[in-house]
């Protein structure tokens, strides 16, 4: 997996860990980003994975999230910005 595409995929982690933590995350929050994070896992892993919807579900996830959780809005547009920019 490329470095920044790991420093992303772990930034994204940690911002969402750090939600959770602090109790700013609903539960329903918690399931679709825990969700868009094992999507991303597995398109970025060893095994190449066809997952032509991933840019656009993260797209979208940004634009849920921007209001309460601009930090986690942020890592998710400089993963999007990542993900165009090889194609995916």
């Amino acid at each position: 997996m490329d470095e920044k595409l790991r420093s992303l995929l772990e930034e994204l982690q940690g911002a969402i860990a750090r939600s959770e933590a602090d109790g700013v995350i609903d539960d329903d929050e918690r399931a679709e980003l825990r969700a868009l994070l094992d999507r991303l896992g597995v398109a970025l892993g060893d095994q190449p994975a066809d997952d032509e919807g991933l840019t656009d579900a993260m797209e979208e996830a940004a634009v849920r999230f921007e209001a309460r959780h601009p930090t986690i809005t942020a890592v998710i547009r400089s993963a999007v910005d990542t993900l165009t920019g090889y194609g995916m």
